[in-house]
Formats: C-alpha cells, sequence, structure tokens
C-alpha cells in the first residue's frame, strides 16, 4: 500500500512538471523571483530610517515590549526572530522583505485571476516577479510585508464578493489588521474597502448590511489591541503615549519635539501645490513611479488602466479607489519612495491587461512571440534599472562585509572605537553584540587613563575609519570642525599602528579601514562603554530596561490581565503571518 502511494506521487509531480498548468509556471517565478531578491538585497543601499528600524529590531523579542514609540510591534517582532535564524546581518534584516516579496507574486495571480483570468494572472506574475521597483524596495522596512497583507486583504474581499462566504469577509479584515499591526499606513485601505462594500452591498441586495460592518469594526479593534493597551497603560504609569498618538491627541509632544519636523501631516497644498517649495507631491509621487519602476511596465499599466475603464472588468471600482486612498493621503504628506511601493501590485496588474490587450491585435501564430518579446523587454529594462541604482548585481556592500570581519575576527573581550562619522544607526546594527564606542567619547576615555596610570588594563582595541568621511549621515562636510576633530583620532590611531584590513564598497572603493592595537585602560571600562550604547530614544538591545523610556509597571489586575491578553493579540498576529506563507502555497495548489 505504501508503494502504491509512492507511485501514485510520483506520478502526480511527474504530469505536474510535464503539463501546461500555470500553476507550475507561478512556482518558478516565485523561485526566480525569490533568488533574485536573496542576491540583489546585498547591494541595495541603505538609508537612515532602515538603520533606526535595524538597531530596534535587535532584541526586541527579549525585551517583551508591545511596540515601540513609533512603529506597530509585528515588523519587530518577525525581524528579530529571522534574524535570530540567520544572523543580524544584511540578509536577516532584509529577509521579511524578500520572503513577501516573493510571496507577492503568487498572491498577485491569485488576485488577478479572480478579477480577470489566469492568463493575464500569469503575466501579472511575470510583472511583479522583475518588477524594478519591488526589488529596488527589498530592504529592512516594513512596506512589502505591510502591503502583502493589504492586498492579501483584497484578495479576500472579493473572494467574498464571488461565493459570499462570511469566513473571507473575516479573513479580509484579518488580513488588514496584521497589515496596520506591521504598519500603520495600512488603515488608508479602510476606507475604500468599506465604501465599496456599502456600493457593491446597495447595488445587488439594497441592503448596506451594517451588522457587517460591526463585525469588521470588532476585528479592527480587536487587531489593535497592542497599540491601544500600549498607549493605556503607559498614559497611566508615566503620562506618556506614543508618537502617533501624541501627534494627534496633543499629549506629552515635547517627549517628540526633537523629530517633530519629519511628522508632516496631509496638507492640499502638498499634494496640489508646493511640497517643501518644490513640485507638488502629486507629481514628485509620479516622479518616484518613473525612476524606480520600468517604464514598459508604466506604459502598459497606463493602456491597461485606460482600457479597463471601457471593459467590463469585474471589481475594477474596489480596484482603483484602493490604489486611489493610499495614494493620494501618502502624496500628500509622506513622500518617500518605499512608501509608494504598493503601486507596483497595481502596476502588475493593469500593465498584464494592457500587454493581453496589445498582443490580441496579432494573428494567433504571432501572439507568443510577440508577448515574449514583451516579457523580454520588461525583464532587460527593470534589471538595467536595477543596475544603475545598485551599481552592480553581484557582490555585498560594505556593512555586510564589515559585520562578517566583526563576526569572524574581532574578540569577545575587544574593545571597539568606531568613528563617529558613521551614521549612529550603522553603528548601532553593525556592533550591538560588541563593546563599542563612537569616537567623540574617546578623548575622555584617555583622560580616564591618565588618571588611573597605577591600575590600567591591557585591552586588544579595533578603530574603524570612515574613510570617506561621511558613512551615512549625508552631511558631515557641513561640519569642518567635527570633521577635523574626528581625523585627530584617526591620527593617533595611525600613528599607534597601520589599518590590518580595508573594507571596500560595491564599486570596490574603500570605505572602512579596521586598526588594531593595544591600550593601557582602566579596569571596567567594558562597562562604560556599554553604558553609551543608545540610538534614537532606546538603549540597543532594550537593555538595561531600566533606560527604556516607554516601559511601563501595571498596578492592578485589570492591567495586568489586559497586558496580557495584548501580548496574546501580538503573538497571535505573528503566528499568523507566519501561517499565511504556508495559506499562500496553500491556496495556489487549490486553485484551478
Amino acid at each position: 500500500m505504501i508503494n502504491i502511494n509512492k507511485n501514485k506521487t510520483i506520478d502526480k509531480v511527474i504530469d505536474f512538471l510535464f503539463s501546461n498548468d500555470y500553476k507550475k509556471y507561478i512556482l518558478i517565478l516565485f523561485l526566480l523571483g525569490f533568488l533574485l531578491r536573496c542576491i540583489i538585497v546585498f547591494q541595495i543601499p541603505f538609508g537612515a530610517d532602515e538603520m533606526g528600524y535595524a538597531a530596534h529590531s535587535i532584541g526586541f523579542i527579549d525585551s517583551g515590549k508591545l511596540q515601540i514609540h513609533d512603529q506597530d510591534g509585528v515588523w519587530f517582532f518577525l525581524t528579530d526572530l529571522f534574524m535570530k535564524i540567520f544572523g543580524a546581518n544584511v540578509f536577516g534584516l532584509r529577509f521579511l522583505s524578500i520572503l513577501f516579496g516573493s510571496l507577492s507574486i503568487i498572491l498577485i495571480y491569485l488576485l488577478t485571476k479572480e478579477i480577470l483570468n489566469k492568463k493575464i494572472a500569469l503575466i501579472a506574475s511575470f510583472i511583479l516577479a522583475f518588477s524594478s521597483y519591488s526589488l529596488r524596495t527589498t530592504i529592512g522596512a516594513m512596506d512589502i510585508p505591510m502591503y502583502f497583507f493589504a492586498i492579501l486583504a483584497l484578495y479576500f474581499l472579493i473572494l467574498y464578493f464571488k461565493q459570499m462566504k462570511i469566513s473571507f469577509f473575516v479573513f479580509c479584515w484579518i488580513s488588514l489588521g496584521i497589515a496596520i499591526m506591521i504598519k500603520q499606513i495600512a488603515i488608508l485601505f479602510i476606507p475604500a474597502f468599506l465604501l465599496y462594500f456599502l456600493f457593491y452591498n446597495s447595488k445587488h441586495s439594497g441592503k448596506f448590511k451594517l451588522k457587517q460592518i460591526f463585525l469588521a469594526t470588532f476585528i479592527l479593534v480587536l487587531m489593535v489591541t497592542p497599540v491601544l493597551t500600549y498607549n493605556y497603560l503607559l498614559y497611566k504609569d508615566k503620562g506618556l503615549v506614543d508618537m502617533q498618538f501624541s501627534r494627534f491627541f496633543g499629549i506629552a509632544e515635547e517627549k517628540y519635539e526633537s523629530i517633530s519636523h519629519t511628522l508632516n501631516p496631509f496638507s492640499l497644498q502638498t499634494l496640489l501645490f508646493s511640497h517643501n517649495g518644490e513640485l507638488p507631491g502629486v507629481l514628485v509621487a509620479l516622479q518616484i513611479f518613473l525612476t524606480s519602476e520600468s517604464i514598459f511596465i508604466l506604459l502598459f499599466a497606463i493602456l491597461g488602466f485606460f482600457l479597463s475603464l471601457k471593459s467590463n472588468m469585474r471589481f475594477r471600482g474596489l480596484i482603483f479607489i484602493s490604489f486611489l486612498f493610499p495614494f493620494i493621503f501618502l502624496a500628500g504628506t509622506s513622500l518617500l519612495s518605499n512608501h509608494f511601493v504598493f503601486a507596483t501590485f497595481f502596476f502588475a496588474l493593469f500593465a498584464a491587461k494592457g500587454i493581453d490587450s496589445i498582443i490580441n491585435f496579432f494573428q494567433q501564430n504571432f501572439r507568443k512571440k510577440i508577448l515574449y518579446s514583451i516579457l523580454l523587454l520588461i525583464f532587460l529594462m527593470s534589471l538595467l534599472n536595477v543596475y544603475q541604482y545598485n551599481h552592480s548585481f553581484f557582490g555585498k556592500n560594505e556593512i555586510q562585509k564589515l559585520i562578517e570581519y566583526k563576526e569572524q575576527n574581532i574578540e569577545e573581550d575587544s574593545l571597539i572605537i568606531v568613528d563617529s562619522r558613521i551614521y549612529r544607526g550603522r553603528i548601532a546594527f553593525m556592533f550591538w553584540d560588541k563593546h563599542y564606542l563612537e569616537s567623540n567619547h574617546f578623548p575622555y576615555l584617555l583622560q580616564e587613563a591618565e588618571a588611573y596610570q597605577d591600575n590600567l588594563v591591557s585591552y586588544n582595541v579595533y578603530f574603524i575609519e570612515a574613510v570617506t568621511d561621511d558613512s551615512g549621515w549625508g552631511n558631515i562636510k557641513d561640519q569642518p570642525e567635527f570633521n577635523k576633530s574626528t581625523e585627530q583620532i584617526v591620527s593617533f590611531f595611525q600613528q599607534q599602528e597601520k589599518s590590518i584590513k580595508t573594507v571596500n564598497n560595491l564599486l570596490e572603493q574603500p570605505h572602512f579601514k579596521i586598526y588594531k592595537t593595544f591600550l593601557n585602560l582602566p579596569p571596567g571600562v567594558s562597562e562604560f562603554v556599554d553604558s553609551t550604547h543608545e540610538f534614537f530614544f532606546y538603549p540597543v538591545k532594550y537593555q538595561p530596561k531600566s533606560e527604556v523610556f516607554d516601559n511601563y509597571d501595571t498596578y492592578n489586575l485589570f492591567d495586568d490581565l489586559l497586558d496580557m491578553f495584548a501580548h496574546i493579540i501580538l503573538y497571535l498576529e505573528v503566528l499568523l503571518a507566519i501561517l499565511s506563507v504556508f495559506f499562500i502555497f496553500y491556496k495556489l495548489y487549490k486553485t484551478s
């Protein structure tokens, strides 16, 4: 019996491999997209925000926190989890974007098939697999995972309208809740979903079905319980709230005064007239599309969009407003390129429709050749766009190289002095597990050594120099005095010892130099340097806990139970996010 079942399984696999089943091609595209993203993540440049997220991810699980001051907890929990698995390095940091960016290739197929047909869905999967915008945004940030769950919610909502199964309606709002708990921008999909829900029910049944809206509200409130609990308990204990609550309710605004200039509210002025004295936000957003995405994808997407206006494409109103609400809000407030990456889903769908319409103008025997030619052009143009952005298809950036050197060569108890011209988020991410000290503190260390001349201990000391004079800050050239004082420290280590290693960037240009020497310093210096480990409101690894400003205490049973319940919800959301990986493959397997 076992052999018979085994033979049947082998037969099914062979039949599948040699069939024309579209699912086979989707799996191939998934694997290619996954592999390409695994390669590209080592070349993509780092921005300041990503380094902040990186530093705040490390130790998040062990901290027991529900969230940090400006972001919800699911992404940080998952990123910390994968960095525990793959290492606190570039790959571990960016793995969530690799995973959910690749799963989006399957998701766009499932969604497009429900709206159009399998052929167009397959084309859409190809486009998203090699979208230069999607590839370039495979970074350690929340946007790609968040939009995956927002589009998954859209997919469930369409399934609900087609089959009228309440389970799909529930899954829709759970998925959107996870998206919000990854990044709150996903809230922008709520009005689109609710408006279309009211319109659809009014048109097809003459009812608004308000009970289901109450159900959706209940699910969303339940999903954001960790956020509400964190703010309630933090305010009760310390009179503080997170940055978003502070922004909208005017509570403890002084706590976030140092970053208030980055919190731009939505503005019609920004959207339609001028963004910081420059182009209107809507034009800046379009510029982001033009520079980030392949021009062929954009042209076919425009064609597909206008064709869909004239066609009877199902749920086109839902698709349009699901794009429009986030686009308008973001173009009027937050003009970062990674925020607009949600558009790649819509570009892929409409571009696939545009391509399908074009090839249908040709005779049957020419259609495949035309299709393959178009897809080849898209593939080549996308890779060219990625190359122009990264300047390489292979190799590793300087941060990954330095992390690898640290892990392989720097002894556990060594003291590391890091050039302060390296961005502090980079320093925290690269050296979080070592005794590191930013070089602006180094003169104090030398003064202490002079004061304790009779009681000194020899330490292995490494110095990391920023050869470029600016690694991640972007403004050191405007601080000549700071640069001069840092150069004096560089000269000190150059006199002690020659450099033992030069770490090059992707273009094989020197970026870091590493020096090693021995210094006599006061005993217990490690404790001092570790006490300086802080970045953007938090101590590195959230240790010591007494220095974490938004840790709160509970004072009664109700608050204890509420805190416990909020943590359970957070852990369930993390679990559901992981299970969604298997669910996507299951839906592909079950689809006809």
